[in-house]
């Protein structure tokens, strides 16, 4: 039976800087769960293959990264009974709701199934929102998908089907909950055939800062913690599981063979949780002698990161590592179920720094609850954070995303509005624009001032940084004009300006 799993443009603010294509790596390992029980699988990555194409989002303030809606329905084979599509955040949502109904229009036989954060997280209001979506998926995808299809193949009744979510007879349906894939090491590593990854490579894409060529990799699924702005509960439980350190050596030997490549990203939840476990990954990679770069871009937890095991860090050519510390306020903290302790991570902070690990903070104002003090102990934390030494330490204004506690608090006290609007807005939590929210969530911050907040905390960062270290200043124009590696993000988004312009100029 013929599948076909889609992913589609990168959506994001229309000029913004700060988002970046990454790999399909949720796909790729769906891929290959159903090769590996016989289906015919084709891959479209829609940002994969328009990776230098950008286009206004008419009748909004958004673009695409990739091709056309009109180009992805051509390039579906004839014949493809299942379609799964991926929509993993929520201000994607428009966009891939008229992309399957273009594919429904062009493929009326085909059965559309939705996966990803946003499915996951408001799986009846995105079936009834789109109509052309006949089922979505919850959660880890791989075995679901795999079991769904089969169903279709094989005429099972769709009820029986583990976690699974749709609409029969005008009323909602949601099957038995699927449990998490327990034993992770048995999982086929992503196919990087169907979803070729050559064209993130040749262009040196990066998540992070840039390391070369740059390889995505997962050592972990989940996160154990509840904290009430990620929507990790709903989408993965707090069920985390670790890869066997040989298991994750060995997915980078046949990186390194095959691809020749400089790098590996960690795109984890929350990658570094056992210290004993890291420790043994860092001397595994020494053993192997490959000298390539490793980082962990997406953030992660301080508690094991201690003195002992950033040296080895260090020692195993780990260069880039981000800390979420999210809050200065203990209270703020405490509140958003942050279970961290800044002491302890300034401590790791130090270390890090001292070992010459470009470092990252990401910080969050504007909670529902957050008091102006609070929120000012957390621009003090910033400017602690920066004295100490770390590359950057952005600000982010909140945004309430579905699958979270507190988009359910805002949603029940009608603060939230399931709408368009509403999820086009949450393009602006990452945006590299520098312009106000389109609200403030907060009870006691207006969006004007969250934003002066914003942009001050951002000129303190990058000003004392770089007059306590102005060696940063030349490193990083050396960086950005001359060098195909990076050492933080704003050096690698003034690359990637740097890139599309010269492409355009050749084209």
């Amino acid at each position: 039976m013929k599948t076909a799993l889609i992913r589609g443009p990168l959506v994001s603010p229309l000029g913004s800087l700060n988002n970046e294509p990454t790999p399909p790596i949720g796909l790729a390992y769906i891929a290959s769960a159903l090769n590996e029980y016989g289906f015919e699988v084709q891959g479209i990555d829609a940002t994969g293959l328009g990776l230098e194409e950008v286009v206004p989002i008419e009748g909004t303030n958004l673009q695409y990264n990739g091709i056309s809606i009109e180009a992805i329905v051509s390039m579906i084979d004839k014949g493809t009974k299942v379609i799964g599509i991926s929509c993993m955040f929520s201000h994607e949502w428009t966009f891939c709701k008229k992309l399957m109904s273009a594919i429904k229009a062009k493929h009326p036989e085909c059965l559309i199934i939705g996966g990803g954060e946003h499915c996951t997280a408001l799986p009846e209001y995105s079936l009834r929102d789109c109509p052309s979506l006949d089922y979505i998926g919850l959660g880890e995808g791989e075995e679901t998908m795999v079991e769904f299809c089969t169903s279709i193949k094989t005429g099972q009744p769709e009820e029986e089907v583990k976690g699974i979510a749709f609409i029969k007879d005008g009323l909602y349906v949601k099957t038995a909950d699927r449990e998490r894939i327990r034993d992770i090491d048995n999982i086929s590593p992503p196919d990087w055939e169907i979803f070729p990854i050559e064209p993130y490579l040749e262009s040196r894409i990066s998540f992070g800062p840039s390391m070369g060529k740059n390889m995505p990799a997962l050592a972990t699924r989940g996160c154990p913690f509840q904290c009430t702005f990620c929507s990790n509960m709903l989408m993965w439980t707090n069920r985390y599981v670790m890869r066997n350190v040989d298991d994750v050596i060995e997915e980078i030997r046949h990186y390194v063979e095959k691809y020749d490549i400089d790098g590996i990203q960690f795109y984890d939840l929350t990658a570094i949780i056992k210290k004993d476990w890291t420790i043994e990954f860092c001397k595994a990679l020494i053993k192997q002698g490959w000298g390539i770069q490793w980082s962990l871009p997406s953030g992660t937890r301080s508690e094991a990161l201690d003195e002992e095991t950033l040296y080895w860090m260090a020692e195993a050519n780990c260069r880039y590592l981000v800390y979420a510390p999210e809050s200065g306020s203990p209270e703020t903290l405490k509140a958003i179920k942050k279970k961290v302790s800044l002491p302890k991570m300034e401590a790791s902070i130090k270390h890090a720094v001292k070992n010459g690990l470009s470092t990252r903070t990401n910080l969050i104002i504007g909670f529902p609850n957050e008091t102006r003090r609070q929120l000012l102990r957390t621009l003090f934390q910033q400017l602690k954070f920066t004295i100490m030494g770390v590359d950057e330490a952005p600000l982010y204004i909140f945004q309430p995303y579905p699958g979270t506690e507190l988009f359910d608090e805002l949603l029940l006290t009608g603060q939230i509005h399931l709408e368009d609007d509403y999820f086009e807005s949450l393009a602006n939590f990452s945006t590299g624009l520098l312009r106000p929210p389109p609200r403030s969530m907060s009870n006691h911050v207006g969006r004007f001032e969250l934003f002066t907040y914003r942009i001050v905390g951002m000129a303190l960062n990058y000003g004392i940084s770089y007059m306590i270290r102005p060696k940063r200043i030349f490193t990083g124009i050396y960086d950005v004009f001359y060098s195909d590696r990076s050492r933080t993000v704003l050096e690698q988004r003034l690359k990637d300006k740097l890139r599309r312009r010269n492409q355009a100029k050749q084209a």
